[in-house]
């Protein structure tokens, strides 16, 4: 179905914002991809359900995405529909005890934000992860040996069958940068943290602590999507990609960061082809001098 047809078929169902043929290099860190069919960004948790129930009887396929901080599209975009959910499904609210409940489209540092305001303590880490909270969630982001999913009381989902269910922190199944949520796939719309009262002030100054460290190790200026490579267990990513040499190796426009190697930055007018031939080269390269393979951590999309 082509997606001008399947836009304006979408367009009578929900209440949210759709769009044909839309450039995914809008909707990504790395400014980079190319165009999806469809992409809607449902209004609310209703309006998210109608969508999957349009789409199921429609046989359209679908893929979610957050605020596409760790999002790689290919060059030739993305067949079907794109659900983004940021800036929207975004509530942030105190609920006593030192639970928050956040929408999976509210901002990750926005959120910490408001937590350190309130004096809750738990986030301070994860105030320079960019992204969602749902996107986090979704992947156990992890940041000064801190781990998101540990901080999880409950979590909203919903299945691709449109089947609502809160799962408690054992139930998420959380591991290195995977949950539940990532290996079924689920649709994460809110989260309860379970976090700790403590004085504001000593709250924002831990957060700040940690802000500056991030911006002194990481190549904060330019496009990317974060760290490229999971670490291999017990060592970083970086360290075997530094130790081979590969620090300032460009192909395109994409570059191995001289500031942290395990980021592959955007330089201008990078295109996915150039970072995936990069990381592939990184892989191999590696590879021959530690018989290490690398495993990506970026999520790649198109097609």
């Amino acid at each position: 179905m082509e997606g001008i047809t399947l836009a304006l078929q979408l367009k009578d169902k929900v209440r949210g914002p759709v769009y044909a043929n839309e450039p995914m290099s809008r909707h990504t860190s790395f400014r980079i991809g190319g165009p999806a069919d469809v992409l809607v960004v449902p209004q609310d948790i209703p309006d998210l359900l109608v969508l999957i129930k349009a789409l199921s009887d429609l046989q359209a396929p679908f893929h979610i995405i957050g605020a596409g901080t760790n999002l790689l599209v290919r060059d030739e975009g993305i067949r079907g529909v794109v659900i983004k959910i940021a800036n929207t499904i975004s509530h942030v609210n105190r609920l006593g005890d030192g639970i928050l409940r956040c929408g999976a489209g509210a901002l990750l540092p926005q959120v910490c934000r408001e937590a350190a305001l309130q004096g809750l303590s738990g986030l301070e880490f994860a105030g320079g992860i960019p992204g969602t909270v749902g996107g986090a969630v979704t992947m156990n982001a992890a940041a000064f040996g801190g781990f998101m999913a540990e901080l999880v009381d409950t979590a909203e989902v919903i299945t691709y069958d449109g089947h609502q269910m809160r799962l408690n922190r054992e139930n998420l199944e959380p591991g290195t940068k995977t949950t539940r949520v990532l290996a079924e796939p689920l649709i994460l719309v809110e989260v309860d943290f379970a976090l700790k009262r403590d004085l504001p002030e000593r709250v924002q100054k831990r957060m700040q602590e940690y802000l500056r460290e991030r911006a002194c190790r990481q190549p904060l200026s330019l496009p990317s999507a974060g760290c490229a490579f999971k670490n291999p267990t017990g060592q970083g990513a970086g360290r075997f990609i530094d130790a081979a040499g590969l620090k300032g190796v460009s192909i395109g426009g994409a570059e191995v960061s001289c500031l942290h190697a395990n980021f592959i930055v955007n330089n201008g007018g990078a295109t996915a082809d150039d970072v995936i031939s990069l990381m592939r080269h990184v892989q191999e390269v590696v590879y021959s001098k530690f018989q290490v393979m690398l495993e990506p951590e970026v999520r790649i999309l198109g097609g």
